[in-house]
């Protein structure tokens, strides 16, 4: 029997994790779960303080440990801005069970995030004013232990392609 996947797709706000997690799940991967990081931040007033960081960890940790033990699914794809290796250490060790970890940082051209957050700010799901904070968060995932994928100039069923790719190349070791 095949080990379920556990598929961490991170990147900076407006790159395309939840697109291309959702794309996945839809669309590539069998028995498969989805699982956005930020529903766990969705609350008014926004607090961020470290009672309210520990709290969206644990409800996070609680859902993938849920998935993780349902016979229903095999591959868990996860989105979140996890732009410092400590993010995914810390989610990752209040995990159980038996997967294989497929960790993704996101990347792009400061031209390419630039143009994708714009048609965001356009559809009314981003503001501009936090353009600058995503452009200086890309360079960190550079230090995450991750798989790079460069999504400068490539469509959704691309990029799942090379994810599929590295997934399978995993899968055969």
């Amino acid at each position: 029997m095949a080990r379920k996947k556990l598929i961490l797709i991170g990147g900076t706000m407006g790159i395309g994790k939840t697109t291309i997690g959702q794309y996945l799940v839809a669309k590539r991967l069998d028995h498969a779960v989805f699982l956005d990081g930020d529903w766990c931040w969705a609350m008014h007033p926004w607090v961020f303080n470290e009672e309210n960081k520990a709290m969206v960890l644990r409800n996070i940790q609680f859902l993938l440990n849920s998935f993780i033990a349902n016979s229903s699914f095999d591959n868990i794809v996860f989105v979140w801005v996890m732009h410092q290796q400590a993010i995914i250490d810390d989610l990752v060790a209040g995990l159980h069970g038996d997967y294989d970890l497929y960790s993704f940082s996101l990347t792009a051209t400061e031209a390419e995030l630039t143009k994708r957050f714009s048609r965001d700010v356009d559809a009314g799901i981003r503001d501009q004013t936090a353009l600058q904070g995503a452009i200086d968060r890309l360079k960190m995932y550079q230090a995450v232990k991750s798989i790079k994928v460069d999504v400068s100039g490539r469509d959704y069923p691309e990029t799942a392609d090379i994810m599929i790719n590295e997934i399978q190349k995993g899968a055969d070791r």
